[in-house]
């Protein structure tokens, strides 16, 4: 009987110290990442779908939701911005690349941008950093002399919620706070930096953060990998 009662204790005190080790490690998520504030998907070395292999993702407001919309900011395509306006002289970034944004709606175009007021065309993504969609709006954008730093992009990249929850979890993505200076580096180095940066900190942390993706709330059993930006 006495035996019966320590095994019944040493139970009970291995669940107790399951149960703290469960809220110590929830407790030390430092800070959950939210899709529907500004982000990076950052491609993981894991990732091997050849549509998105070496590809940084800026998460856009999506004009389809509940879909989840991004647009690849470091894939330059042969294509000039030139090419889409033939007849149009004297537009802001002519010479530049126009960028493969994703593998959906390839005919569909449009531009980030960074401005020191709103644009009434264009959406606000975070601080000064707009995206507009369409030829005219374009058209319009490249015209304004307040215009700095600018990406025009074909196509996009869409997700279910659950979709994109899966690809997470499955380790395929890092996700990251963005930063205006970087969508519009060199795209050469930007994913190699990125996700170097990534494994370092994945490897210094030792746990993931909580993942909070937009329309639906998520509890602390749920996590992703999380890295910061230099």
């Amino acid at each position: 009987m006495r035996a019966f009662s320590i095994k019944r204790r040493v139970s009970v005190l291995t669940i107790v110290i399951a149960a703290l080790i469960a809220t110590l490690a929830t407790s030390r998520v430092a800070q959950s990442t939210d899709l529907t504030t500004p982000s990076f998907l950052v491609a993981t070395r894991d990732l091997q779908d050849p549509l998105f292999q070496h590809s940084v993702i800026l998460m856009v407001p999506s004009t389809e939701p509940p879909l989840l919309a991004g647009l690849i900011i470091n894939s330059p395509a042969k294509q000039r911005v030139r090419d889409l306006f033939p007849q149009v002289r004297d537009l802001k970034g002519q010479e530049e690349p126009i960028y493969t944004g994703g593998p959906v709606e390839l005919d569909e175009i449009s531009i980030i941008f960074r401005s020191s007021s709103a644009q009434s065309s264009a959406t606000l993504v975070f601080d000064d950093v707009y995206v507009a969609t369409g030829r005219d709006a374009i058209a319009t954008v490249l015209k304004d002399p307040r215009i700095t730093d600018l990406r025009v992009i074909s196509g996009k990249a869409q997700w279910l919620h659950d979709q994109l929850y899966g690809e997470v979890m499955a380790g395929a993505w890092y996700v990251i706070p963005a930063k205006a200076d970087l969508i519009f580096s060199d795209p050469k180095d930007l994913w190699a930096t990125l996700v170097k940066g990534g494994d370092l900190e994945e490897a210094r942390a030792g746990t993931a953060s909580e993942l909070n993706l937009p329309y639906r709330l998520l509890d602390g059993t749920n996590w992703q990998r999380r890295i910061s930006p230099n």
